[in-house]
């Protein structure tokens, strides 16, 4: 969590849960990769890019904000304050509930959304920040 507790954080503010995501989300793609490789090399190179954008992702929830964090050469971020968090939701693919990973969408106001994709443990961890919201 480097880039988050290096540039995002405020004076006096404290990293509460640096949420991470499950590496075995890469599964699916890598496997596609590996076995149609054959084709013009299309399937390697999509699992090339998925796991770059794995590596390059951030989150973290603060005592104040949620953060995300993506990119790696052009790097993007979003925070929300809890004063703005309306909904918690959380969502799994057929590869998610098997290996124990998914999508922890934040809904906020403005209809602005941020989604934490890939999480280990996403409803503990969606169960971790209501629980934190809610004391604020």
């Amino acid at each position: 969590m480097s880039y988050i507790q290096d540039k995002m954080l405020n004076s006096g503010e404290k990293l509460l849960i640096a949420v991470k995501k499950n590496s075995l989300c890469l599964l699916p793609c890598w496997l596609w990769g590996i076995l149609g490789c054959w084709l013009i090399f299309i399937p390697t190179i999509r699992a090339i890019k998925k796991t770059i954008e794995y590596r390059a992702t951030e989150y973290a929830v603060t005592d104040r904000k949620i953060i995300e964090k993506y990119g790696l050469v052009s790097i993007h971020t979003d925070e929300m304050p809890f004063t703005k968090i309306e909904n918690l939701t959380v969502s799994y693919t057929f590869f998610g509930r098997i290996f124990n990973y998914g999508t922890i969408k934040i809904q906020g106001a403005n209809a602005n959304n941020i989604f934490f994709k890939n999480v280990k443990n996403a409803q503990s961890v969606k169960n971790d920040i209501s629980v934190i919201v809610g004391n604020k």
